[in-house]
């Protein structure tokens, strides 16, 4: 089945996101002094999806980042594409900080990755950075799996037609960088990426989700046995609309809500202001997600609003 059939047989779309305050625990890094990070995050902003221009739900993400000053910006993918963006691109800019990209399947809808990794300023498709005590990981799952068992790269919606199992695999070039990666990390690990590895209601679309899985848990096995705070903290998704949070073998999993939309049988019921989040995180252990929500504009059926508010969940976590 297909994912937004699915969405439509189940009568509304995964979609929500928190303006709270929530902390979560994670692994604490005792050497050097305390250190703190603040980084301000956006998913899903769908530009020009269903013709919708959304430079100004951008921009109400930018007037928060440009006021906050966090110590950097991330979206996680589906955020426009390479032509009629150039709004977009100046919103974006307006931060001078350090500003990272997760490419998401919609990105590829007219291009190749390359295409719009070069129209964003995006040097590689994943990634990994060290900042305050942390180290950060972005990830690329836009791959196809062909009948011969081949991965091909996300192009011009060439996704689009195939089926769910076919879809959201990640190549073994990035899998072998990612468990090297990891294993020579020497802090906390936040992961991000476009589509869900856990906590997905799309389970035929998972592609080879098991195997990152496993790689997060042999490198925080490792870390546990050589004493290193070096593992997998948090990983934050998009793609789903969703609000969701879970754990598993002591990760704190994330599905980030869309910026703009949650998408039913009805079509696309649209949020009246952009939903976004700042997260900070802290070398004692503690992960706090503050996030924004809104109201439906136009107002959504009682059994879309009823079963999906407009937010993005507040969390305050212990790691």
């Amino acid at each position: 089945m297909q994912r937004r059939d699915f969405l439509k047989n189940l009568g509304v779309a995964a979609g929500s996101v928190a303006v709270y305050q929530n902390s979560f625990s994670i692994p604490a890094y005792a050497s050097g002094p305390a250190q703190k990070v603040r980084f301000g995050m956006i998913s899903d902003l769908h530009h020009l999806q269903f013709g919708q221009e959304e430079v100004k739900r951008l921009g109400g993400f930018m007037d928060d980042v440009v006021k906050t000053h966090p110590n950097f910006i991330i979206q996680c993918g589906d955020f426009c594409r390479h032509t009629r963006s150039e709004g977009i691109m100046e919103q974006w800019n307006r931060y001078k900080g350090p500003k990272y990209h997760v490419l998401g399947n919609h990105d590829m809808d007219y291009c190749s990755k390359e295409t719009i990794m070069q129209f964003w300023g995006m040097p590689k498709r994943y990634y990994s950075f060290d900042q305050n005590g942390f180290h950060f990981v972005a990830m690329d799952r836009n791959f196809l799996k062909e009948d011969d068992g081949r991965l091909t790269h996300y192009d011009t919606s060439n996704w689009g037609k195939l089926g769910s199992p076919k879809r959201s695999f990640t190549d073994q070039e990035q899998l072998d960088w990612l468990r090297d990666d990891l294993l020579k990390a020497h802090s906390p690990v936040i992961v991000f990426m476009h589509q869900p590895v856990f906590l997905s209601d799309f389970h035929d679309e998972l592609g080879n989700a098991d195997e990152i899985l496993k790689i997060f848990d042999d490198v925080n096995f490792n870390a546990a046995q050589n004493k290193s705070p070096a593992k997998v903290a948090a990983v934050f998704m998009g793609h789903d609309h969703d609000d969701r949070y879970g754990q598993r073998n002591g990760v704190h999993y994330f599905i980030v809500n869309s910026a703009t939309y949650v998408y039913t049988k009805g079509g696309a019921y649209y949020y009246k202001d952009p939903l976004y989040a700042f997260v900070t995180l802290e070398t004692s252990g503690k992960l706090t997600i503050e996030g924004r929500s809104t109201i439906y504009s136009p107002a959504a059926p009682e059994a879309v609003a009823s079963r999906f508010p407009t937010k993005i969940g507040d969390h305050d976590i212990k790691l």
